[in-house]
């Protein structure tokens, strides 16, 4: 079996031939093509894992046959191979694809080097492509939609983890899909079939939290009119997620820790040890590390857990990926609601881009689900969406270019809206904060059109 398949896409037959022979002496399978549309019909054929195209083809440019092959398979890693070694050669092909730039003449080692790399990035992306198809079958109905490289890499990392029993630390902001990712870790793995338990941990009263984590034997504590049977038990063959395990009490943290180290725990009211085949996965929105300097997390607990660490990026720093969520959340609500919606306008979309989501995607979801309720037409259009995001758009507009009156006008109005949102709304606080009299606010507050009405 080769190592995989390459295609050469050259129109210079002596360079088509040299470049062919030395990947061939290292164990690919190579195949050739002069021009886009031979290219083409090469990978159709062919389950071609690296494209290396020239950048000046005869009669057409190299980051054109690029963006055809792409179109064709988006899986497919191209490499640009040229004589003009010149930044902007470089930084266009890497735009419209390209993996990296090599310079004729070649060096044939460092070009096996850039090849290396491209064919881990092959595997890594057959891998997430894989993974998605997996969680698409078992999460028709769930938000794990992305196309960022954080996200990428998040699903590489779960593919990793589904392929152990290790514990895994999920950290990530609220409403990041934490659980979702413990989901999908689950679903993917060996115990698949097992039994999948969460228990969040801020929910149940500190009293009652012992018993539902490790059980409670008859007669334990005041109402255990019978045999409890706690989620250690109740998840064995399966997962066990705890969620915000930074929650837990310092005594529970003992007993969490014994069960990981001896995989073993005591009913409440019971001196019998108890054995359970459970994996356990953790998510915190807190820092653990903080946590432990001040003594309210254990450092020995904190290692146990943090075997496999999967931190979930928050929706700002992965803006790539709301698009995609958008049209996921209109089908789901869509469908719900009985309503035919195609998707979301441009300048609808434009708002939700320029949108900061402290609640990361459940707030999108939130929005989303709101807008598909009111729409009334094929699309969801920006008179759907919340006002505050009309307002961050507002924010958002550059002061540049504007008259001396108008820019003053833009600040002042912009910075009486953030105090008032600091202070609740009390105009005797935001005028203090301000440092004007409360009669010149409610002025200003008027002639900017803030007043409640």
């Amino acid at each position: 079996m080769p190592k995989a398949y390459l295609m050469v896409v050259e129109d210079d037959p002596l360079q088509r031939r040299l470049i062919k022979e030395n990947l061939e002496a290292e164990e690919y399978a190579v195949f050739e093509a002069v021009s886009g549309i031979a290219a083409l019909n090469v990978i159709k054929e062919y389950p071609i894992d690296i494209a290396i195209v020239d950048y000046k083809l005869e009669n057409e440019s190299g980051i054109d046959v690029i963006q055809l092959l792409l179109d064709q398979n988006p899986l497919l890693t191209p490499i640009m191979v040229t004589a003009y070694s010149n930044v902007e050669n470089a930084v266009e092909a890497m735009k419209k694809g390209a993996y990296d730039y090599i310079v004729k003449p070649l060096d044939f080692e460092k070009f096996l080097l850039v090849l290396n790399r491209a064919l881990e990035r092959q595997k890594l992306r057959r891998e997430v492509t894989q993974l998605q198809d997996t969680l698409e079958e078992r999460f028709s109905s769930q938000n794990f939609v992305f196309s960022s490289p954080k996200m990428e890499e998040v699903a590489r990392l779960i593919s990793k983890a589904s392929k152990s029993d290790a514990t895994v630390l999920i950290s990530g902001e609220t409403g990041t899909g934490k659980d979702l990712v413990a989901k999908s870790i689950h679903f993917s793995s060996r115990r698949k079939n097992g039994p999948f338990i969460a228990l969040n941990i801020p929910s149940l009263p500190e009293t009652l939290i012992e018993s539902e984590l490790f059980g409670a034997e008859k007669g334990a504590y005041t109402g255990a009119h019978e045999r409890k049977i706690g989620k250690f038990e109740a998840a064995s063959g399966g997962t066990l997620f705890l969620d915000e395990i930074g929650d837990l009490t310092l005594p529970l943290q003992v007993k969490l820790l014994r069960f990981l180290q001896e995989k073993e725990f005591y009913r409440l009211g019971s001196s019998r040890p108890q054995k359970s085949d459970v994996r356990i996965l953790a998510a915190t929105n807190q820092d653990l590390e903080k946590m432990m300097d001040s003594g309210d997390f254990r450092q020995d607990l904190f290692y146990r857990l943090n075997v496999i660490r999967l931190h979930v990026p928050v929706l700002r720093e992965r803006k790539d990926d709301i698009p995609g969520l958008v049209d996921h959340f209109i089908r789901i609500y869509g469908e719900r609601e009985g309503k035919q919606i195609a998707g979301i306008t441009v300048e609808a979309m434009n708002l939700l881009l320029r949108y900061s989501f402290p609640g990361n995607i459940r707030e999108l979801e939130n929005i989303i689900e709101r807008a598909v309720v009111f729409s009334e037409g094929a699309s969801v259009t920006s008179e759907d969406l919340p006002v505050f995001l009309k307002e961050e758009r507002e924010e958002a507009l550059p002061l540049e270019g504007l008259p001396l009156k108008e820019r003053v006008e833009r600040i002042e109005r912009l910075e009486i809206k953030k105090a008032l949102k600091e202070n609740g709304g009390v105009k005797s606080r935001t005028a203090r904060a301000l440092g004007v009299t409360e009669r010149i606010l409610s002025y200003k507050m008027k002639l900017y059109g803030l007043e409640k009405k």
